[in-house]
């Protein structure tokens, strides 16, 4: 299914209601320009993300306005959204710029786990997009919206991409997000979709070591962050996702896993809390995970009570 989603689209969808307001105008006349309207209506955005190869291209996500390329020339955010006729697609779980082609973007969208889930595609930055409908549900407006990225998309085959769900464990797409399957190795199933109550946080993010593969080849490091307490936090594979084990140690049992970046030198930055986010959380801290020794160490910042979510490294100061 196609979705355009454009800035023309959008006004003409409103040029009905205008005409009202506006005897004897036409939608036509090349006179009339029609641009989006800054409501400003609030609300979270959990993330931004920038693209790896292209700078100043950035992404951000909201739980419930859609997404945003920020537009570096005239230094401001351009809405990705507005004109699809979905309401689910205004909660943005996720979003994953392609890190081979800059046009490339992904967004994993669904407002709330009663929504339709679906990945959506873009080969125009977002100006217009395609759209897979998926089996496994997102909670973009959720409780756990903060994590991140859930998303991936594989720096040695961008046709391979990682999707950590709320309820259904660990997804995976070798078409460039045209299909979908379970990654039947991978540990933890998933709690299912529950009907009421509090949502499940499921797995908070995928990350790839870019140096463990080589380009058209994929990537054979992957690691996975757990948001559900109880259990190891973080998950790896060293062969391309064929089978997985858990990282032992890190944050404490009980805490949940929020977000992860890791450098070029194998070296893992992550976030955890004590509760999901962004309500409850009563803790929270960062560790450094050596991938090559599996060794941890806790470099929480000196801080009053509370989390920590975002964290991101700078390409050209390693350790930084």
């Amino acid at each position: 299914m196609d979705i355009r989603i454009t800035r023309r689209g959008f006004g003409l969808s409103v040029a009905g209601t205008a005409l009202l307001a506006a005897v004897g105008a036409r939608a036509e006349d090349p006179a009339y320009l029609w641009r989006n309207v800054k409501v400003g209506a609030g609300g979270f955005i959990p993330g931004v993300v920038f693209s790896p190869i292209e700078r100043g291209l950035a992404y951000a996500r909201s739980d419930m306005g859609g997404a945003y390329r920020f537009d570096a020339g005239q230094a401001r955010w351009i809405p990705l959204n507005d004109a699809s006729p979905i309401s689910g697609d205004f909660g943005v779980e996720s979003i994953a710029p392609d890190p081979v082609d800059p046009n490339v973007v992904y967004a994993a969208v669904g407002v709330h786990r009663r929504d339709p889930g679906a990945i959506l595609r873009s080969e125009d930055r977002g100006t217009t997009w395609r759209r897979t409908d998926t089996a496994f549900r997102m909670g973009g407006n959720e409780d756990g919206r903060g994590m991140g990225e859930r998303l991936a998309v594989d720096p040695n085959d961008n046709r391979i991409l990682y999707f950590g769900s709320r309820h259904d464990g660990l997804q995976r797409s070798t078409d460039a997000g045209a299909t979908w399957a379970k990654v039947g190795s991978f540990p933890l199933p998933g709690l299912g979709l529950q009907e009421s109550g509090p949502t499940h946080p499921g797995l908070a993010f995928v990350v790839f070591d870019l140096a463990s593969g080589a380009p058209g080849q994929g990537s054979r490091s992957i690691f996975v962050g757990v948001g559900d307490p109880g259990g190891a936090l973080l998950y790896r594979s060293d062969d391309a996702g064929a089978s997985w084990r858990a990282v032992e140690g890190g944050p404490p049992v009980g805490w949940s896993a929020a977000k992860a970046v890791i450098d070029n030198r194998g070296v893992l930055y992550m976030t955890a809390n004590l509760g999901v986010g962004p309500n409850g959380v009563t803790d929270g801290g960062v560790w450094r995970l050596d991938t090559k020794t599996n060794q941890w160490r806790d470099i929480t910042p000196d801080r009053p009570l509370g989390g920590f979510m975002g964290i991101a490294l700078p390409k050209d100061q390693p350790g930084t």
